[in-house]
């Protein structure tokens, strides 16, 4: 499925970005996503892909495949450990849908949530069981160690009907607040910097399993502020030659 991690997490050169290159503040970044995954699924019971009614919870549970500083000592393929992460508390504002029925997109914003990740030194190992939830699915991805925990805001789920998997994103941020390995997440000082969840999103029905509506191949970016080197737009424009 790494074919399909690509085609979901493709990056795209965005105003900010460029804004970024050419000076003030910037972000800073590891070499890779501090935290990768593929798969991960995504459910809200009631929902559908193309309609996630008004004050439904979405959740999410994954296994974490790869790690980056500041956790780049964290081996994901170590098969003594496992690593998962369980989100929640995301509430549903509704689904609003545009375009004609051939070529619609579907967008939802949902307020709240939690982020949970764990290292789990006696892994089951954890199984994306279908028609969650169930006594597996969040349990076996809650257990073990705490090693971060935050606060997610701005989660959008954006989606359509017409491309071939039914690809879109799921995108939030992130405000660490626990966990044994808090401080990794902090920049200057004990300030903590902010993560970013984010990655694609297909429907597909012959990729998802029964009980949840997204598999989502995702990462999460921590985004330390810092003062950057000013550019010009035609140094950037030479990185893309």
């Amino acid at each position: 499925m790494r074919a399909l991690h690509m085609l979901l997490s493709r990056p795209v050169l965005t105003a900010a970005a460029v804004a970024v290159l050419i000076g003030g503040a910037g972000v800073a970044r590891a070499a890779g996503p501090m935290i990768d995954w593929d798969p991960a699924y995504v459910w809200q019971t009631g929902g559908s892909p193309s309609n996630l009614p008004v004050g439904g919870e979405l959740k999410v549970v994954g296994i974490i495949s790869h790690f980056d500083n500041p956790l780049g000592d964290l081996n994901a393929n170590d098969p003594t450990k496992e690593y998962t992460f369980y989100v929640h508390g995301m509430i549903s504002q509704g689904t609003v849908a545009g375009g004609p029925p051939a070529l619609t997109t579907y967008e939802t914003h949902y307020t709240g949530g939690t982020i949970e990740i764990y290292e789990d030194t006696t892994p089951e190992p954890a199984a994306f069981d279908p028609n969650p939830p169930s006594a597996t699915v969040p349990a076996y991805f809650t257990d073990g160690t705490l090693i971060l925990a935050g606060t997610i805001s701005n989660m959008t789920v954006q989606t359509n009907n017409f491309t071939p998997l039914k690809t879109g994103n799921m995108e939030g941020d992130i405000t660490w607040t626990g966990g044994s390995l808090l401080t990794r997440t902090y920049g200057a000082g004990t300030t903590k910097c902010p993560g970013l969840f984010t990655g694609g999103i297909t429907w597909s029905s012959t990729i998802v399993p029964s009980g949840y509506l997204f598999r989502h191949a995702g990462k999460i970016d921590l985004q330390c502020a810092v003062p950057t080197k000013g550019s010009t737009w035609g140094r950037i424009k030479q990185l893309y030659r």
